[in-house]
């Protein structure tokens, strides 16, 4: 065997416990024939003396931290209880913001805030229909290829389906959400 194998197994000859595994003969051989590894398990054997024998020192006189007086007089809420009440007080004025149906508004014309006990009518639709927007692209591309229509036509389907996957996973979380509540 080779010194860097043999010092895998120096533990086995140093701790002749029971539950340790003792040396292999092939192991005792090489340290009998090898004088570097006989050296060095001498120099492990007088360190494990060493430590056998070291002690802790008592330790030092024990420190008392004064506590500051408790000023009279005044009430202190710590820090953490602080943010937990601002915690609440958010969660409480979101709550009656949902059950209010807030709507809040901010343009050029300033800031708008309105509640409503029942839910609002919905807005006309101030966008495009999808057939509207075909026909659109079908008069701005008529006078192109009509691969590029093609193209937007994908796109625009594209743009459907991710939209309805999108909805299908929120309705299955909000459905979750109230089976777990």
């Amino acid at each position: 065997m080779r010194c860097d194998e043999i010092q895998e197994h120096y533990v086995e000859l140093l701790y002749q416990e029971q539950g340790t595994p003792t040396a292999s003969p092939e192991v005792q051989e090489h340290i009998r024939g090898c004088a570097a590894c006989r050296k060095e398990l001498a120099d492990l054997k007088s360190l494990q003396a060493t430590l056998a024998v070291w002690q802790d020192e008592p330790p030092l006189r024990p420190v008392a931290v004064p506590h500051s007086p408790a000023r009279s007089g005044r009430f202190r809420i710590p820090l953490w209880s602080a943010f937990r009440y601002a915690a609440i007080a958010a969660l409480v004025t979101l709550a009656f913001l949902g059950l209010s149906n807030a709507q809040m508004q901010w343009n050029r014309n300033g800031f708008s805030f309105r509640t409503s006990l029942r839910a609002p009518a919905p807005l006309a639709a101030n966008y495009y229909t999808k057939e509207e927007v075909e026909t659109i692209l079908f008069r701005a591309m008529n006078d192109s290829e009509q691969s590029n229509f093609q193209m937007m036509l994908r796109m625009l389907d594209t743009i459907d389906q991710e939209r309805a996957s999108d909805i299908h996973i929120l309705t299955r979380q909000i459905k979750e959400s109230r089976n777990k509540n």
